[in-house]
């Protein structure tokens, strides 16, 4: 005897005399994704966890090689392969971190990562590797702005606009006042809102927003600029109690004291903004540590910490 029981969406088969609820592939699926999901190895794991993972697994493969493997800082699996691959084949790609791959690839990929598989990531596609890094960002067990949004509500406003009246002379003032407000916004977003952040999570964003930097820089063919990141990273980054506070923060924009606002400042300001940071990540691939000095740059920054990352030899 057997028939389909549209609430509940079981079905039900007889077994020794007796009708019994049969499980079916769609909640089998569910079930499994959540004891993956409780066991998962990339991702809704806590980044000082996973990194110390990382630095575990690095100490044994250089125990085992007998040397031969630069220190530095290593980071998640899920982030090391999606960025470096971003870099080679996603810098072109219009649209880039604003479109949604498939699915079931997305899902695919996402699974074999928490199960510490292999990930194809030339077959899943560019699409594919920057949504896995904003999930990765958003299922972090605690956000990387998530409490309280007090120092970010302190970011100082650039509230000086150009006037198509204004002299010459009046207009290099403003210039001059503008390149400064813009200064202290970016040092106010290093000292005060990224410093205070874990070693890790400062880490993480490093390597990510080395990525987003380059992004940004190729906006002539991929169509995103600095704000238009800002737009689509905050969402994955901002998190408290209130969620409508939390869509109200995701603005971005030069007069935004928001979570895009602040994004907006680490994609164009990368360089000012995770000085140290870019010294950590490029130590491994230079064989020892770099010169704070020398790591601050901009476009050049950010290429040597991704290429740094992409060194497969040496950080993953």
């Amino acid at each position: 005897m057997l028939f389909y029981h549209h609430r509940y969406n079981l079905k039900m088969e007889s077994k020794g005399g007796q009708t019994q609820p049969r499980r079916m592939s769609g909640e089998r699926e569910e079930d499994e994704t959540a004891a993956e999901a409780a066991e998962s190895q990339a991702f809704g794991v806590a980044l000082d966890k996973l990194m110390a993972a990382e630095a575990e697994a690095a100490a044994e493969a250089e125990a085992e090689t007998q040397g031969g493997r630069a220190g530095g800082t290593l980071l998640p699996r899920v982030l090391r392969e999606c960025i470096a691959y971003l870099w080679r084949n996603g810098l072109d790609t219009e649209g880039l971190f604003r479109r949604s791959p498939p699915s079931t690839a997305l899902r695919a990929a996402k699974l074999r990562y928490s199960r510490g598989q292999a990930v194809d990531l030339e077959a899943a596609g560019v699409h594919v590797a920057a949504v896995l890094l904003k999930v990765f960002f958003r299922e972090l067990p605690d956000a990387v702005f998530g409490g309280g949004y007090a120092a970010v509500r302190a970011l100082p406003v650039a509230s000086v606009g150009k006037d198509a009246d204004a002299d010459t002379e009046a207009e290099a003032d403003a210039e001059e006042l503008r390149a400064r407000m813009e200064e202290m916004r970016t040092r106010y977003v290093r000292e005060e809102i990224v410093a205070p952040l874990s070693k890790a999570t400062r880490h993480a964003l490093c390597g990510t927003f080395a990525l987003l930097h380059a992004v940004a820089r190729n906006e002539a063919r991929n169509r995103m600029t600095a704000y238009s990141l800002a737009v689509v990273w905050a969402p994955n980054l901002a998190r408290s109690a209130d969620p409508a506070e939390d869509v109200a923060m995701c603005a971005a924009g030069p007069a935004a004291a928001t979570v895009g606002g602040v994004v907006q400042i680490m994609v164009q300001a990368f360089g000012a903004v995770f000085g140290a940071e870019i010294s950590d990540l490029c130590a491994g691939a230079a064989g020892g540590a770099e010169d704070e000095s020398e790591a601050v740059g901009g476009e050049d920054a950010a290429s040597r910490v991704l290429a740094a990352i992409a060194r497969s030899g040496t950080l993953s």
